[in-house]
Parts: structure tokens; sequence; C-alpha cells
């Protein structure tokens, strides 16, 4: 699903349910990175540490934090780009099914996830 079409589904789905668009890119990008982050396998924790918010950029840090703290995406980030990342050099790896925690994966299966749950209510 490239980024374009993602959101036009947004604004699709906004509209028709007539709410703030604002509001509801804010929503479905914490829903998003919150399965993405439930997703991840564990061993030393530093995988799931390192989940980034970025908010009109990408955020390309890195922590030896083993520690996961959630991040809040504050009012008014919703009316620009919001990237979900994570810069490890093997997270690449875990999201193609090295783990038997996630053998499908973490982005691939939440972003799925999303999209019927966006299709099932704008139809």
């Amino acid at each position: 699903m490239s980024v374009a079409s993602f959101q036009l589904d947004l604004k699709k789905f906004a509209k028709q349910l007539d709410l703030d668009l604002e509001l509801v890119t804010r929503k479905i990008a914490f829903d998003l990175y919150t399965d993405i982050t439930q997703m991840t396998p564990v061993d030393t924790g530093r995988a799931k540490a390192n989940w980034n918010i970025g908010f009109r950029n990408i955020n390309t840090q890195i922590t030896d934090n083993t520690v996961f703290t959630p991040v809040d995406i504050p009012k008014g980030a919703g009316k620009h780009a919001i990237y979900i990342t994570n810069h490890l050099p093997y997270i690449g790896v875990l999201e193609n099914g090295s783990s038997k925690q996630a053998p499908s994966g973490m982005v691939k299966v939440s972003m799925n996830n999303l999209k019927s749950r966006l299709s099932s209510v704008i139809r």
C-alpha cells in the first residue's frame, strides 16, 4: 500500500464518519504504533525499545535501552506526516520472520490488520 493511497483512505474514512482528519490520523498512527510494538519479539527488549515516532521527519535514533517506553502523539501532529520507524540493523530480519514470536513480522501484519479495519468501516 502506498503512502498516497493510505492518505486518501484516511480522508475518505474521516469524511464518511464526519470526523476530524487530524484526530483520526493521530489515533490510527497510535494504534498502528501500539500494534507493531506489541507484536515485536522480545529477547533483550532492544528491538521493542527502538520503535520511534517521528513527526514531519523520520526519527533515526537508536538506543541501547532495553525497556520499552511508549510515545505519545501530541495534538496537532496529525496535520503532518507521522513516521513509525526502527533503525536497528536487524529489524528487517525480525520483520521477515526470523523470530518464532513473530513469524509473519510485525509491521506487515499490523498494516494488513489496519487496512482490513479501515476497509470494513469505509464500506
